[in-house]
């Protein structure tokens, strides 16, 4: 009796863990059409729609690719951004609350650029759970930034925008990643 117990107890275990691990969605679109799909529930469609299409390999990819475009593009972007605080940094005359945000900025971006580069490597080892936890520092990075931007005299319009838009990019890579997790 005990034995048929444990069995059936182990038998329902192993049912309820296998059914709670739902397989991640399939998509029989590629490409634009798919990029429109993901897009769905971003903050801003058409710029994750025009970011997730903007590299020549969008036009037949599928969702895990595109999942690595979004990441790349994010990454691509903080790259960006950092060499663009590293060149205001080198100016002459900056006021003092600037340069300070600048500082600020540029440790949190040159931490974001690892961040998505742990993310894109945790993608193509299908750690999607990792991918998720440096996808979300690499957004508090920009976050701080984007506090620096707000709280203090200082404040570059340039960098600003590059900024909001940086958040955009891991937000949406972050949701992508999100729909693509079994």
């Amino acid at each position: 009796m005990v034995g048929r117990i444990f069995l059936l107890s182990l038998f329902v275990v192993i049912t309820v863990v296998i059914a709670g691990k739902a397989p991640p969605p399939t998509f029989t679109e590629t490409g634009k059409a798919l990029a429109e799909k993901l897009c769905e529930k971003s903050e801003d469609k058409a710029f994750c729609v025009s970011s997730l299409t903007s590299r020549h390999e969008a036009e037949t990819a599928t969702a895990p690719k595109l999942g690595v475009i979004a990441l790349s593009v994010a990454s691509t972007n903080a790259s960006d951004t950092s060499f663009y605080i590293r060149s205001k940094l080198k100016e002459r005359n900056l006021e003092p609350a600037l340069e300070d945000t600048l500082d600020d900025c540029s440790k949190s971006y040159l931490d974001a650029v690892a961040q998505l580069d742990d993310s894109l490597a945790a993608l193509l080892s299908n750690a999607y759970i990792d991918v998720d936890i440096w996808l979300n520092t690499a957004i508090s990075d920009g976050e701080s930034c984007e506090e620096a931007l707000s709280e203090r005299a200082g404040n570059d319009a340039e960098l600003a925008r590059r900024n909001t838009n940086f958040l955009k990019l891991c937000k949406d890579a972050l949701l992508i990643n999100t729909i693509l997790t079994p």
